[in-house]
């Protein structure tokens, strides 16, 4: 008789958790735990580049034609500077020294730089073309081989959670919401101002 109450007890406890678990499906509590765990994957994804970065399309692998010409210093009909701040989650990115000098494509005595190159890491950009001419951004990013557009920077991209701003001022100015550019990539480099790019979390 104590066998028989204890299978009955057995058989009772398993159809009672089976019919909780079809109740919590049907509720849909299931499908908010699965929503919630991949929110809290993608806000810790979104603090850090990609794992699988290798795999994200960059626009630094289909440069602009002006990326891949050298200068020669014999004569120059433009030389200008910007300064370019790039942010990360708060944190300011350094713009490395010598991007743009002595690459595989400009390695000559003369011929050693390209259109748009630094010489230290302050974020001061060097500007330089034989014929007068416009510079977009993008080029820069292009010859130093990172990504950069509307959907991200290096291997951030925007998503639910982040997005991109860049903000253009001149050097008695701050960031703010009235020098918000959205052409990022296309914008048109002019002399004497401040690049400011930042990826960040949404403020709507």
């Amino acid at each position: 008789m104590d066998n028989e109450t204890t299978f009955w007890s057995v058989i009772t406890a398993v159809a009672l958790a089976a019919l909780l678990l079809m109740l919590a499906n049907d509720r849909g509590l299931f499908e908010k735990d699965a929503q919630q765990s991949i929110e809290s994957t993608d806000e810790v994804n979104n603090n850090q580049p990609s794992e699988n970065s290798s795999a994200l399309n960059s626009s630094a692998d289909t440069p602009d034609p002006l990326a891949l010409e050298c200068l020669d210093h014999d004569g120059l009909a433009r030389h200008d500077h910007v300064t370019l701040r790039i942010y990360v989650n708060g944190q300011q990115r350094t713009v490395e020294a010598a991007v743009g000098i002595q690459t595989d494509v400009c390695n000559g005595d003369e011929n050693n730089m390209h259109a748009v190159h630094t010489h230290d890491d302050t974020g001061r950009l060097h500007i330089e073309l034989n014929e007068a001419g416009d510079v977009p951004l993008g080029v820069f990013f292009d010859i130093w081989g990172y990504h950069f557009d509307e959907t991200g920077v290096f291997d951030y991209r925007v998503n639910s959670t982040h997005e991109m701003a860049m903000h253009v001022f001149a050097s008695d100015e701050s960031a703010a919401e009235e020098n918000l550019v959205t052409s990022f990539d296309d914008y048109l480099l002019q002399n004497g101002e401040i690049i400011e790019v930042h990826y960040r979390l949404r403020t709507a």
